[in-house]
């Protein structure tokens, strides 16, 4: 755990000299507008991250050729940071035992998210999650969540879709009669039918003929009456003298009407196949619904699971939320503690912030901040703009107060 011991900042920026060695958790940079409090946080961090030229475009003091910030820490590691005019920087560093240190080890030494906490709030939607998520050990892959849910709420689209289409055929269907027939009439069989009746009703129109003509031979030829009883008694044993005939006019009935009742099958076996495709389509909707609710409660119950450095913080497929808006919808206070918190979280082997908006900070924000410093060990510099002289280290025209 290593935290600033001294800083030393000569002719950078705004500042002539100051000199800061700070006590407890909370280190107040305080003071008027424009009189270099600003310079002392851009000092401190330049010293670590060897801001360039573009970061610091004016590094030197006017009136003054060249800036020099000499920065100790509390594990003997000394830094010396010096600027010339043209925004050109050298880094000069050694450890306790007077080994040379380098800008990758300083670079080691700082978390992902560096040490300003206004930093975080100034990201894209997208990078402040990648930030976030990177110090979240979720049970679940939320890039390839966020992919599978997308495919199955396509395809899902596509197949109510397809249930919108089936519906819309359905409607086109008339009302069909309850009693149709599964399959359509045979009208080739039922012709088959009418000419056997016609073959049968000549057969029984004969019998009666016989009968009748016997009869009538019996009565006028007394001659012939055993031959004509004889005939009359066949005449009787044969049994379709006793048959009514067919009734083919129902079967000339269910000819004419067989092309309508066919045509109405034919409806009810289609009507009856898009049925079947649109409850099919439709469950399968239903499926892909569950599933995409199964998705949502795998997220929901990881993030529940899950141990965000902030209280409150979560995420959507958007970006980074607190107390479930957006990041961006916070308020000054909420972002400045949150983003103190994740860079804590990030556990860097050097343990020191900067806040640039303290002003904007009640004075329950900054006991907040104060209890973070305590409780994890950090050293958190925190900008203030005040007029009393009496709070923190007060920077007064580029020079302690």
């Amino acid at each position: 755990m290593t935290k600033t011991k001294e800083i030393t900042l000569n002719g950078f920026q705004r500042l002539d000299y100051v000199q800061i060695a700070p006590k407890g958790s909370l280190v107040a940079i305080s003071g008027r507008n424009a009189q270099g409090k600003s310079s002392v946080l851009d000092g401190l961090e330049a010293t670590i991250i060897g801001h360039n030229k573009r970061d610091v475009p004016r590094p030197v003091r006017e009136g003054k050729k060249n800036a020099e910030n000499f920065h100790v820490l509390d594990n003997g590691m000394q830094l010396i940071r010096k600027y010339k005019e043209d925004g050109s920087s050298t880094l000069t560093g050694k450890t306790a035992d007077g080994k040379k240190v380098a800008q990758a080890t300083l670079n080691g030494m700082l978390g992902a998210l560096g040490m300003d906490a206004g930093a975080f709030p100034l990201l894209d939607d997208k990078k402040q999650l990648a930030a976030v998520l990177n110090l979240v050990d979720l049970p679940f892959d939320p890039a390839e969540l966020a992919l599978e849910r997308k495919q199955v709420f396509e395809e899902r689209t596509r197949v109510n879709t397809r249930v919108g289409d089936f519906e819309a055929q359905l409607k086109q269907y008339e009302t069909l009669p309850e009693d149709l027939p599964a399959a359509e009439i045979s009208v080739s069989e039922l012709l088959d039918q009418y000419r056997a009746g016609q073959d049968e009703n000549a057969k029984i129109q004969d019998a009666k003929k016989m009968v009748f003509d016997w009869a009538a031979r019996v009565a006028a030829l007394e001659k012939e009456l055993q031959t004509a009883r004889d005939y009359y008694d066949e005449a009787l044993r044969n049994p379709d003298q006793k048959r009514e005939e067919i009734g083919l006019a129902e079967i000339q009935v269910k000819i004419d009407g067989a092309e309508e009742t066919n045509r109405l099958v034919r409806k009810k076996q289609e009507r009856g196949s898009l049925q079947f495709q649109y409850e099919a389509t439709t469950e399968q909707a239903n499926a892909l619904t569950k599933k995409i609710a199964d998705i949502d409660q795998k997220k929901s119950d990881g993030l529940s699971a899950a141990n965000f450095p902030v209280p409150g913080m979560s995420f959507d497929d958007e970006g980074v939320l607190l107390k479930g808006r957006p990041f961006r919808k916070a308020s000054t206070r909420e972002q400045t503690i949150a983003s103190a918190r994740l860079i804590i979280a990030s556990d860097p082997e050097l343990k020191v912030m900067i806040i640039r908006n303290g002003s904007d900070l009640d004075n329950d924000g900054i006991q907040e901040l104060q209890n973070l410093g305590d409780e994890s060990g950090f050293q958190i510099w925190v900008e203030f703009v005040d007029e009393s002289g009496e709070f923190g280290w007060t920077i007064e025209d580029g020079k302690n107060a």
